[in-house]
């Protein structure tokens, strides 16, 4: 799916004057420090010791926050204290290559290196999106962040300069996000070169962090738009028929959709989202992956569309449906917070908190979820001994000694491209600390750990007939430039009926064989219902720089 442009993620050419650091909030943490403890010339391993690793079980639920990456370090704080209220232990995160290498050789890690570590310090479990191509690595004349990389091998190095770094800390990669769309895709969706890219960062990253976790596909539900999209099941396909097979550990899948719940969508046909990740399972069985899961690593549901209540019954009636299949793996939420409560943008009203941190009836769901379905992350695997005092001090002297030769003249004009610099990272929401007062009633406490009353399923929408189709999206102008900016709606239409008001607590998930759909076929009916409108080419991006 397609969202605005993520905080911390310039989008403008690269310029010799910004080259010590693309994202602003950087900046609170003191000037001297970004100079000379989180740059260089080259990826390092961060010094810290293991964290916990997302746990692989369909039951496990985790956030999808695409903002947090360009949040001061006390909103970082205060967002991942209210997942852990929540009992979420897992987090999706951006690791936006525009922002860690602005210009080539030159790697800041300040802004990751802060989220990171929050998040480790947690003890969570962390899933990274390794995407977004800085200007000097794009085809001449082409936008950055969109395009994709002009040779594979510098996105390959990207890759495993990360997984170096973290090795131990982020416990899976995702690679790229949501290529089967044109504004996440420029210019237009290929699943040929997607599969090269993934043919080489794979061997990258395992080479760096042999433990990591690998995903692949990272599609988004879309109907196909000729140029603009390619749904996900053919995507997928078009993967296969490339040699994808043998470079990901996982598949992903954003299975959004307005109007019908995630569990309730087998009768309008094959582009449904859970026909949709039937046909991927068939074409992974019919490839010989079928033992490799399928992740959620984006689902959520605006509350300018629905109403608090309905969004709720959604996440509920996602959390039970998508974990009753035995091919699939852990459950991302998008998101945690709301950018406007009070926006009529669907980008803008998807968190499961309002803006002031009210958390809506969709919190307490989750934390049903999570109070009913362990969530504890796996140990990381058993550090290797560590060095003598003797052998750290040594590291540390030379350490210390190639900062400490850095030339003044570098020093001086670094401090001075600083200085020119325009903070170009918009600002994060702020931080409220009162959550007392909720809209909505059912909302305002939410449960302690303790296992909570036997809950309903969420009912069925009153409303079984197809959805309606909307008109078909005129192919927009090639831009100069694809803008995040632009909202692309996940929904065709304000939901026709209402769904159940009381979002009931999640139920445990009773495994269930997939619907039957027929292997050969790879592409859906551009006519089935429902569908999402079509990409446009300035849409939002969620998980792309591009992301969410």
């Amino acid at each position: 799916m397609w969202h605005r442009q993520k905080r911390g993620q310039d989008t403008r050419p690269a310029i010799k004057t910004a080259v010590t650091v693309a994202i602003s909030t950087a900046l609170p943490v003191g000037v001297a420090g970004l100079l000379f403890a989180s740059t260089s010339t080259g990826p390092r391993p961060v010094p810290y010791l293991l964290s916990a690793a997302v746990t692989e079980s369909n039951t496990t639920v985790g956030f999808a926050d695409s903002d947090i990456i360009g949040m001061s370090t006390a909103d970082i704080n205060k967002t991942l204290d209210e997942m852990q209220s929540l009992g979420v232990q897992n987090v999706r995160i951006l690791i936006p290559w525009n922002n860690v290498e602005p210009i080539e050789g030159y790697w800041n890690w300040s802004t990751v290196d802060t989220l990171v570590n929050a998040a480790a310090d947690r003890n969570m479990g962390i899933l990274g999106i390794l995407n977004a191509t800085p200007a000097w690595a794009v085809p001449a004349g082409d936008p950055a962040v969109a395009t994709p990389p002009a040779d594979n091998a510098q996105y390959a190095q990207f890759a495993s300069a990360v997984a170096q770094r973290y090795a131990g800390k982020v416990s899976a990669y995702e690679v790229w996000n949501e290529p089967n769309a044109a504004p996440s895709w420029y210019p237009a969706p290929d699943p040929a070169a997607y599969t090269k890219l993934l043919q080489a960062a794979y061997p990258a990253i395992k080479a760096a962090d042999p433990n990591a976790t690998v995903i692949g596909g990272v599609v988004g539900w879309v109907t196909d738009t000729p140029g603009l999209a390619i749904n996900a099941a053919s995507y997928v396909q078009g993967m296969y028929d490339n040699g994808a097979q043998g470079y990901f550990d996982a598949l992903s899948f954003h299975p959004y959709q307005y109007q019908v719940p995630f569990g309730n969508g087998t009768p309008y046909g094959p582009m449904a989202p859970i026909n949709q990740l039937a046909t991927i399972h068939q074409e992974m069985v019919a490839a010989g992956d079928g033992s490799k899961q399928i992740w959620a690593t984006e689902y959520g549901e605006p509350t300018s569309v629905v109403d608090n209540n309905t969004q709720a019954a959604f996440i509920s009636n996602f959390l039970n449906s998508w974990s009753s299949f035995d091919y699939t793996g852990p459950m991302f939420i998008y998101t945690t917070r709301d950018r406007n409560t009070g926006s009529t943008s669907d980008q803008d009203t998807l968190g499961v908190f309002q803006t002031d941190w009210t958390p809506k009836p969709a919190a307490n769901v989750i934390a049903q979820w999570t109070a009913t379905h362990p969530q504890a992350p796996l140990d990381p695997p058993a550090p290797t001994a560590l060095p003598s005092p003797t052998t750290a001090f040594t590291t540390l002297s030379a350490t210390a000694k190639t900062i400490a030769t850095q030339t003044l003249s570098a020093t001086q004009a670094t401090v001075m491209s600083l200085a020119g610099m325009s903070d170009t990272t918009a600002t994060a929401a702020p931080v409220t600390a009162s959550t007392t007062a909720t809209a909505t009633p059912a909302a305002a406490t939410l449960p302690a750990k303790a296992a909570p009353a036997t809950p309903a399923t969420p009912a069925t929408p009153a409303t079984t007939g197809t959805p309606a189709t909307p008109a078909t999206r005129a192919t927009p102008a090639t831009p100069a430039a694809p803008s995040s900016a632009a909202a692309t709606p996940k929904a065709l239409a304000p939901i026709s009926a209402t769904t159940n008001s009381d979002a009931a607590a999640p139920a445990g998930a009773t495994k269930v064989k997939p619907p039957k759909q027929d292997p050969t076929t790879k592409s859906a009916p551009t006519k089935s219902s429902p569908k999402n409108t079509g990409p446009s080419n300035t849409g939002p991006q969620k998980a792309d720089s591009n992301n969410k």
